[in-house]
């Protein structure tokens, strides 16, 4: 299998689905790796840490970088023509890889739909031409991709709960979340420092929770009075969270934590996205729900507003559990295990 991830929640969903699949069988795999996956078992052509490029501008720059990325996948792949390709999230980059490999023959199958029906439609007829079948995370997407290509949805692993807690490092406890990907450290770590210091202020026996994705370095995170965690679940107890907009906003929904959201871009990117998005929210639990549920400061994060919103939700139920259900996520591994085995193994 060639198995291949460029963002950290691409190299957590590829890792688990691995090993998934070593329950089945034997099999070798090799791909674009980052580090859960490299633990797996996969063996790196390259690592996903070279891939990660987000929003318009950044990705501009990244070009060369990409492209030379991109050829070198390729060459491997030709040495290997009877593979499974299973590609994972970061449409741009993934569906010309996978376009590349069907076209020469390789069944693919890629994992984590576009979001076509944020923005960028046009995107399901490029999806149609990169892979066989596409597995989805959200419910609602099969039926907008079928006419074009085959869809499963496997449910969104991150909506489901059981955190571990017991961290509670002060009262109250806030946890900050920075996001899994360096540019966006360097962006939201210094504004939440921000807010963490006007959150003090208000509440002197404060205490903060900073969850560390594996991509990002304990160095860039330091300037602050705070503990360091390596799992989500271990904010559980926490009273709020300020969470930068991804994934990470399902896990904490699932968790019970009230947050509110963040998320800031290069100027460029945001000019441009403002006019393509159709969607009217960026946070998952929002647009799920036909009603907003967690409050969004975007773009212009000024830490007194945050501090603002974050005393306001505290002690708040925002996501009612119907929403996570509707995610059906305790079995997502096993179903996208489902729909990869046979073609794997056959």
């Amino acid at each position: 299998m060639f198995i291949a991830a460029a963002e950290p929640s691409g190299d957590e969903l590829a890792a688990a689905l691995v090993v998934a699949l070593r329950t089945r069988g034997r099999f070798v795999a090799r791909g674009l790796a980052g580090p859960r996956m490299r633990a797996a078992g996969v063996q790196p052509v390259a690592q996903s840490e070279d891939a990660t490029a987000i929003g318009l501008w950044e990705v501009l720059g990244a070009l060369p970088r990409l492209a030379a990325l991109l050829g070198r996948l390729k060459r491997d792949l030709q040495a290997h023509p009877k593979a499974l390709v299973v590609t994972v999230d970061s449409p741009d980059l993934m569906l010309r890889f996978g376009r590349f490999a069907k076209r020469r023959g390789h069944r693919v199958v890629h994992w984590v739909a576009p979001q076509v029906w944020a923005w960028r439609p046009g995107r399901v007829h490029r999806l149609a031409r990169a892979c066989d079948t596409v597995l989805c995370l959200l419910p609602f997407e099969p039926p907008l991709l079928e006419p074009y290509v085959r869809a499963v949805f496997t449910g969104h692993p991150a909506a489901v709960g059981g955190g571990r807690g017991g961290v509670r490092p002060g009262t109250p406890t806030f946890a900050l979340l920075p996001g899994s990907r360096p540019s966006e450290v360097r962006r939201t770590w210094p504004v939440l420092r921000e807010v963490a210091r006007e959150l003090r202020q208000r509440h002197p026996m404060a205490g903060f929770l900073v969850p560390r994705a594996p991509s990002i370095a304990r160095a860039a995170l330091g300037g602050l009075d705070a503990i360091i965690v390596d799992d989500v679940s271990d904010i559980a107890d926490a009273d709020a969270a300020v969470v930068t907009s991804g994934t990470a906003t399902l896990q904490v929904a699932a968790l019970g934590v009230p947050m509110v959201v963040i998320y800031k871009v290069h100027p460029f990117t945001w000019a441009i996205a403002r006019r393509l998005v159709r969607v009217p929210h960026l946070a998952l639990p929002n647009l799920l729900s036909a009603t907003p549920l967690v409050p969004e400061i975007l773009q212009d994060l000024d830490p007194g507003r945050i501090a603002d919103a974050v005393d306001a939700v505290r002690g708040q139920a925002q996501v009612p559990r119907s929403i996570l259900a509707s995610l059906d996520g305790s079995a997502a591994i096993e179903r996208a295990a489902d729909e990869v085995a046979p073609l794997l193994f056959s």
